[in-house]
């Protein structure tokens, strides 16, 4: 299917009808210990649209199931999420940076407790609602209640409790939602989107009357937001998307970014090397990698012969101390030879959660 908004009325009555009231769903939610305090409802660290907007919509519908949970953020959210937040009219969580040993919590988007709130690992866990593969949380005892859908985005998983849950998606989390879908999926355009993600996108921008011009232009100013960088140090770039890992023993830091000019690319990227030392001592990580899609050639001219550019994804990669050659290693191994000392190269444009992560992992497991 296209990876823009569909329109496919066929396919969206389908999936809604699939989408029918699940009992073990809410019976599963009723059973839990909720106790007479309040539940925390987190995104990861580092929070992006998708960690703000699910934990914010998921934390509604507890309510509205009637639990006392409120959304928090552990850590100041980026300029694309405090931008749609205020062009479409909703308030962002407050900031709670550590939380008291055996606060209940509910996690979503993530599953790491290296991405968690401080203090989540003395806290009660109660849920994890999440689209990536399984983290450490979910090997606790006693084991949370887990719903894990391998989409685009968490929000797209918490539209669909909504629909097991019987309950309708007031406009208010439809706007929550919708940021969260939209940013997550990059439009329909990421390449870890699926069908349900399209439908889920399509069903919510119908609901808010929003039009797929209007769709497409809301997603440009949220993109211009995300690649406003005016202000901020080379350290605060590399780290207003970033993600820690424990993976096979090693502590990792992950970030992912965009650079839109090609001009200037070489400087953005030896400036962002350039902070990975001091980035991996403040955080204790044994290597860094990161992320950046930004423009190159394309491999094959177009019809008239004329070079264009295309999106690709850069891998920088550190290790600190004994760690550097290894590091090299794992990138060089995943993402091929190094394109300069540093940086490895994919023509293809890699996603974090999809790719990155799983392939570092691997390579990890195998050395």
């Amino acid at each position: 299917m296209d990876a823009t908004l569909c329109s496919c009325e066929k396919i969206s009555a389908a999936t809604i009808s699939d989408c029918k009231r699940n009992f073990e769903f809410t019976e599963s939610i009723a059973a839990m210990d909720w106790g007479k305090g309040t539940t925390y409802v987190f995104g990861h660290k580092t929070p992006d649209v998708d960690a703000v907007a699910s934990s914010l919509s998921y934390a509604a519908l507890m309510r509205t199931l009637g639990h006392n949970a409120v959304a928090k953020v552990s850590s100041p959210v980026n300029r694309e999420t405090a931008f749609i937040a205020k062009r479409l009219g909703f308030e962002l969580p407050e900031l709670m940076k550590s939380v008291e040993p055996g606060t209940r919590l509910i996690l979503t988007d993530h599953a790491e407790f290296a991405q968690s709130v401080d203090g989540a690992r003395e806290a009660k866990i109660l849920q994890i609602i999440d689209h990536h593969t399984p983290g450490n949380i979910d090997t606790i005892s006693p084991k949370p209640y887990v719903r894990r859908e391998l989409i685009g985005a968490t929000c797209t998983l918490v539209w669909l409790l909504y629909q097991e849950a019987g309950f309708k998606i007031d406009d208010n989390a439809a706007r929550v939602l919708f940021a969260g879908v939209l940013s997550d999926t990059k439009n329909l355009t990421k390449v870890n989107t699926t069908s349900i993600d399209i439908i889920v996108l399509n069903e919510l921008a119908k609901q808010l009357h929003l039009s797929l011009d209007s769709v497409q232009s809301l997603y440009q100013e949220m993109s211009a937001a995300t690649l406003d960088y005016s202000g901020m140090t080379d350290k605060e770039i590399f780290l207003d998307n970033y993600k820690d890992y424990e993976i096979e023993g090693f502590n990792i830091g992950i970030a992912s970014s965009d650079w839109s000019d090609y001009a200037t690319q070489n400087d953005f990227f030896k400036k962002q090397l350039a902070v990975m030392p001091e980035i991996a001592q403040d955080k204790r990580r044994d290597m860094l990698f990161a992320k950046i899609d930004s423009p190159t050639l394309a491999a094959e001219p177009t019809e008239k012969g004329k070079l264009v550019l295309t999106t690709a994804s850069y891998i920088l990669y550190y290790g600190n101390g004994t760690n550097a050659d290894f590091a090299k290693k794992i990138a060089e191994t995943a993402f091929g030879k190094s394109i300069t000392e540093g940086i490895c190269f994919s023509q293809t444009p890699l996603n974090r959660k999809t790719h990155v992560v799983p392939m570092i992992t691997e390579i990890i497991k195998k050395m």
